[in-house]
């Protein structure tokens, strides 16, 4: 019992110090993130994602790691692609102000989707600063729907 103490309270003091990371109020960016698959894109041929991006921190970002997940209406995981979906970006964004971009997901795609799907666990697994910082979240603690 002992031994099995000393293996599992690591873990569980680590999620506790993991959980509370990311207060609310230290999160650099707010986002949100939508399908989208209209005839005519420029952006893709097959369907993407409309991002919606603001940078809350003081310094402007020069690249990110975006993650999220798809799911099907029913909220399992998408069959016509993988289902996480990682992708960096050069995209500026100055102190306080937000942008919109559109990621395709043609590469990631097997089929075409029959119905829109969802996306879900949105989150910046890094953020690249113009003066030369990072800010990382590799677990997605600060995740969006």
């Amino acid at each position: 019992m002992k031994r099995f103490l000393r293996l599992i309270l690591p873990f569980f003091l680590f999620l506790n110090i993991s959980c509370v990371a990311f207060p609310q109020n230290s999160i650099p960016y707010a986002m949100s993130g939508e399908f989208v698959m209209e005839d005519g894109c420029q952006d893709y041929s097959i369907c993407g994602v409309d991002v919606f991006l603001l940078n809350k921190s003081n310094k402007e970002i020069e690249n990110i790691s975006i993650v999220f997940f798809l799911f099907d209406k029913d909220g399992e995981p998408a069959y016509e692609c993988r289902n996480k979906i990682s992708a960096k970006i050069e995209q500026y964004i100055a102190p306080e102000e937000s942008a919109s971009f559109c990621i395709s997901l043609d590469r990631f795609m097997n089929a075409i989707p029959s119905e829109p799907l969802l996306v879900d666990y949105l989150y910046l697994a890094k953020i690249e600063y113009e003066d030369g910082s990072v800010w990382e979240d590799p677990y997605g603690l600060a995740a969006f729907k």
